[in-house]
């Protein structure tokens, strides 16, 4: 216990013997300062400094006549004022700090304060990605579009924050949905995995949203000066902004992935997918390549849909999928 208060008593400001006079005290009672001095060990000139500075600070009783007891005191005036002087020592020395660095901005013709848009460069841009990722708190919202530029289709980064309890929602455009080969390799293991996706017919810009604090926005060709790369929003009026753009995108978009329902006994997970496919727009013909069926297998499985809905059209197959949850 006592290696404790030392500590948190050090923290406050108060000199090391002080601070272990204080809690020998508090461990063993009331002492004299020849039964204090023999406690801790301190030399005559010490001990006494360390007993003057609990006493300046209201931790002891005003000492008496030499033999008398060293009572220690209910500390909580005593530690208010520690904790206040420590506060004005805090805060002179940020001061002294800021205007060194003050002085070293104007000496050297730097910019004030820190960026609100800083330009990543494309060989650094899957880098602050990943790091951006896995520094990630309660939730990452983002649109995604092609190109890639990642190395793999895979991305372990999100399933692993998935599993730690970080929510994704995706908005994709049509054309990420109809790669066969990131919509097997990344988003249908995403969406596994606890991702929320939806579809539309394009998105605004490849965007990713990192709780409140940043937003990585890509630039493509025509609008970067020289290469591709992309745009890194620190807090500032802008970020709520892009924030709107995807809550008022994502609202209007169709989901990508089934819902579970009590319709799931009976729907495949083969025909959950491609329901999802085509109520969010997307041709026979890409949907065919995406789940890696033949059209003409595509053509049955529609049918065996329709079947199991008691319907005789598509619209019809949409409009019953709807009311059974079954998107």
């Amino acid at each position: 216990m006592s290696d404790v208060t030392n500590s948190h008593l050090g923290v406050l400001g108060l000199s090391a013997p002080a601070a272990r006079v204080y809690s020998r005290l508090l461990g063993a009672g009331p002492l004299t300062p020849a039964q204090l001095s023999a406690h801790v060990d301190e030399p005559e000139g010490v001990l006494a400094a360390a007993l003057a500075e609990l006493a300046s600070f209201a931790l002891l009783a005003p000492l008496g006549q030499e033999g008398d007891l060293v009572v220690p005191m209910d500390p909580t005036a005593g530690l208010h004022l520690l904790a206040s002087q420590r506060e004005a020592d805090l805060n002179a020395g940020m001061t002294a700090v800021l205007a060194a660095y003050e002085s070293y901005r104007r000496a050297h013709s730097l910019t004030p304060g820190a960026p609100t848009v800083e330009v990543i460069d494309q060989p650094s841009l899957q880098r602050k990605v990943v790091e951006l990722e896995r520094s990630v708190v309660t939730q990452v919202r983002s649109f995604d579009t092609a190109p890639y530029g990642a190395p793999t289709i895979a991305n372990p980064v999100e399933i692993a924050n998935l599993g730690r309890g970080v929510s994704y929602r995706v908005l994709y455009a049509q054309s990420s949905v109809e790669t066969p080969d990131y919509f097997q390799g990344n988003i249908v293991p995403c969406t596994a995995a606890g991702e929320e996706a939806r579809m539309a017919p394009s998105v605004p810009a490849k965007m990713m949203l990192v709780d409140d604090r940043f937003a990585l926005v890509s630039l493509s060709s025509i609008h970067a000066d020289t290469h591709h790369g992309a745009l890194l929003v620190h807090p500032c009026s802008l970020l709520p902004a892009l924030s709107a753009l995807f809550e008022f995108a994502w609202q209007s978009a169709r989901p990508l992935d089934a819902r579970e329902g009590e319709s799931s006994t009976v729907l495949r997970p083969m025909e959950r997918r491609l329901l999802a496919l085509l109520a969010a727009g997307v041709a026979d013909e890409a949907a065919a390549r995406n789940l890696g069926i033949s059209k003409r297998t595509l053509a049955r499985a529609v049918e065996r849909l329709m079947s199991l809905a008691g319907v005789s059209s598509r619209f019809q197959l949409g409009v019953h999928a709807e009311a059974e949850g079954w998107l």
